[in-house]
């Protein structure tokens, strides 16, 4: 059993400094019993910033972060080709680790990661917010309750944000747009229909520049085969919107639909044309619930409040792994792959 932190709040080092380390950071703002106190980035510009704006120490590196022993978890924000390792590192220092999706970028890190864990008494969380977030919970406890009857086909639309640095195209450090964005998704279809059988990708580099200079897809429907027989199908795309997504499930007994493009809890029109943000917002359920969620149960699972059975394991995180890259490999080769029972 892990240890309780000291006075019963989890003090976190923030490892990464760029847009999604934001994120996590303003989602820190809004929860208890947890704080960031330190921040780590090679750009020493962008942590610098993060420090000033939070109020966060600064650590030369995260060596430094992981020797420091005042601090209890690390939060690693970094780019996707360092979470094997870096995961790794932090759960031998004896931290409990949150780290982004993916939890690799090829199964044998994913396996190393998959061993650590199960070698280590620290929580291992991974930055699945879907999870967390309004009404796919709730969605989750109906379908188990087989409210909708047998499950017939889902299908869904991925609108992720374009990406801000060149490495989230190149396949050996971000992995493109199914590996970095749709892996969510990944998780998400696995959780709500269980393990799949096969899966058919067609997509490509059809606008960006980076996924064009990488041969690495900005678009893609990924059709995946489930062993229950359920049939999901989903878009992903770099380019078609603005962030958030659409997912309707189809029962023998009756259907469910989950529109985070439109149909935010609030929704607002700005008249002033001298803003930026002129005309229909619809603020963004996954900043303010699915960010603050997942963290708000990664520190209460560390201070004894919650048992962790709403995430995903280390294996769930390497099982969502393998789907995305049989979908890639079926992009990338052009023919269905089968999945291994």
């Amino acid at each position: 059993m892990a240890t309780i932190p000291r006075k019963d709040t989890v003090r976190v080092g923030l490892i990464g400094a760029g847009r999604i380390a934001q994120v996590h950071a303003a989602a820190y703002q809004r929860i208890a019993r947890g704080e960031i106190v330190v921040v780590t980035d090679p750009v020493i510009a962008a942590a610098e910033r993060m420090s000033t704006e939070h109020g966060y120490a600064l650590s030369p590196t995260f060596q430094d972060i992981l020797a420091d022993d005042s601090i209890d978890a690390v939060l690693l924000a970094t780019p996707n080709f360092l979470h094997a390792e870096q995961t790794i590192q932090a759960l031998e220092a004896g931290k409990h680790v949150f780290c982004q999706k993916p939890i690799a970028l090829t199964l044998e890190d994913a396996n190393r990661v998959v061993d650590a864990a199960n070698a280590s008494d620290r929580h291992l969380q991974f930055g699945f917010m879907l999870r967390f977030t309004p009404p796919l919970p709730q969605l989750q406890a109906r379908l188990a309750n087989n409210e909708l009857g047998s499950l017939i086909a889902a299908q869904a639309a991925v609108f992720g944000w374009e990406p801000s640095n060149e490495w989230f195209y190149d396949p050996k450090n971000g992995g493109g747009v199914i590996l970095d964005t749709l892996v969510h998704f990944g998780d998400l279809v696995l959780w709500l229909f269980g393990p799949a059988d096969r899966v058919t990708t067609e997509g490509g580099a059809y606008k960006l520049e980076g996924a064009k200079k990488f041969g690495s897809p900005d678009n893609a429907v990924v059709t995946v085969r489930h062993r229950s027989g359920v049939i999901s199908s989903m878009y992903v795309s770099w380019t078609a919107g603005r962030g958030n997504f659409t997912l309707d499930v189809f029962g023998n007994d009756g259907s469910a639909t989950v529109d985070l493009v439109h149909s935010q809890a609030l929704n607002l029109h700005i008249a002033d044309k001298s803003r930026d943000d002129v005309g229909w917002q619809y603020p963004d359920l996954l900043w303010d619930y699915g960010y603050a969620g997942e963290q708000q149960y990664f520190v209460d699972r560390i201070l004894g409040r919650e048992d962790g059975s709403r995430v995903g394991s280390a294996g769930d995180a390497r099982d969502a792994l393998a789907l995305m890259l049989a979908a890639q490999r079926s992009l990338d080769d052009g023919h269905t792959v089968e999945l291994a029972s």
